[in-house]
């Protein structure tokens, strides 16, 4: 009961500080420092320019890289920013970017620094890149919350977004994120910060709450309290998510090694508004396959309001069998459901998940839990090959608060 109390302690902390390092940011619109160049692909209503920049940030202090490609028809098109994840950079989302120009967007990738990888960044600079490459510059609260390079991270991301919201060609009123690893964290925590500002968000295995169940969850218990709780205050994407407006997918892997189901499910709990997840059955930090095509119709939908919203999928125990109520949209069918189980382990990276098909009954499905199960979730695949989860269930995991 005690530990249940203070997960959620944990859960309400709400921060309230002056010294919050990213207040200055969330409306700065940075200075484009040069155009390194510009490229025309394609024609016709495919014809896209792909343009790469370097623009100032923290005020003045770092110089960010970044990628962007946009129609070369005019007109207004919505925004979408894309965060790349550890030790990765900008240059690597630009297949991405430039796909969804193709598509219609204005799309822009940064190198997020303190997250991307120093060696691999030529055009990028800033104290932070003398730093040591890992997690340790990320957890340096020596100076203040400015020491982390997380700080530079974070506030490259809002500065990106805010001069992409800038473009004369953007609608300011449909802007989209999404990134991975990393970059899902970034995800998370930039849709907290902008709250309004964001229309759609698709976080990649991304959570907050890493002192709950993260790779992270010693490195922040060994910070001397003052640094922890500070740490916790302003760099938990998790603490920031009550923040969030916009309508959130999280897609998180059952086994993966960095963002654990404690963490995922505290940051979704955190979420107040529209929210949805997918859990990659035995799947280790990798995206499911098929979440490229979830991501362009999520993304569609909530920004040019194109097809069919996702559905939703619950599940409730019984005595012997779990309930599973699956609501989909219009003109959208229910290709299969499943109940995954999973006996216990010594981690979340070895867990053995085991498919259970469900059955239908009247308007819902039913599973049996097998003997010896400790967690479980309802998987739900449809017509469009759109993934869909419930909540984790299971010991050490809290349902969402209300």
């Amino acid at each position: 009961m005690k530990r249940i109390i203070f997960f959620l302690q944990l859960l309400w902390f709400v921060p309230v500080s002056a010294q919050d390092p990213f207040r200055a940011y969330l409306s700065s619109v940075p200075e484009i420092v040069s155009v390194i160049g510009d490229t025309l692909t394609g024609e016709g209503a495919e014809a896209i320019v792909t343009r790469k920049i370097t623009f100032t940030s923290r005020n003045g202090a770092n110089t960010v890289y970044a990628v962007m490609a946009f129609p070369a028809r005019e007109g207004k098109y919505p925004g979408m920013l894309f965060l790349h994840g550890g030790g990765s950079r900008a240059e690597d989302m630009l297949g991405r970017v430039q796909d969804y120009a193709r598509r219609g967007y204005v799309a822009l990738a940064p190198d997020l620094p303190g997250i991307c990888g120093n060696g691999k960044t030529p055009h990028s600079t800033g104290p932070w890149k003398s730093r040591p490459n890992g997690e340790a510059p990320r957890f340096d609260l020596a100076n203040g919350p400015e020491s982390s390079t997380l700080a530079d991270a974070i506030v490259a991301g809002l500065e990106a977004f805010n001069l992409l919201r800038s473009r004369p060609d953007v609608d300011v009123k449909h802007m989209g994120i999404t990134g991975f690893s990393w970059g899902g964290y970034s995800t998370t925590m930039l849709t907290g910060l902008l709250g309004n500002k964001v229309q759609a968000a698709y976080s990649v295995f991304g959570s907050g709450f890493y002192d709950l169940g993260s790779f992270w969850k010693e490195i922040i218990a060994q910070l001397p309290e003052a640094d922890r709780k500070t740490w916790l205050q302003y760099f938990d994407a998790g603490r920031r998510a009550k923040n969030i407006k916009a309508p959130f997918f999280m897609e998180a892997a059952s086994n993966d090694t960095y963002f654990w189901p404690e963490a995922v499910m505290a940051t979704l709990g955190r979420i107040k508004g529209e929210k949805n997840l997918v859990w990659g059955p035995n799947i280790n930090h990798k995206q499911i396959p098929g979440g490229g095509k979830m991501q362009e119709l999520y993304f569609d939908y909530y920004l040019k309001g194109k097809g069919q919203p996702f559905g939703k999928v619950e599940a409730k125990p019984g005595k012997k069998h779990v309930t599973i109520t699956v609501r989909m949209p219009k003109g959208i069918t229910v290709d299969s459901v499943m109940l995954y189980c999973a006996a216990p382990s010594a981690d979340w990276q070895h867990k053995k998940w085991t498919a259970v098909p469900a059955q239908k009954s009247g308007k819902k499905y039913v599973a049996e839990i097998p003997a010896g199960s400790d967690h479980w979730f309802a998987y739900v695949g449809d017509s469009r090959g759109v993934a869909l989860a419930s909540l984790m269930h299971g010991p050490e995991l809290l349902l969402p608060v209300k």
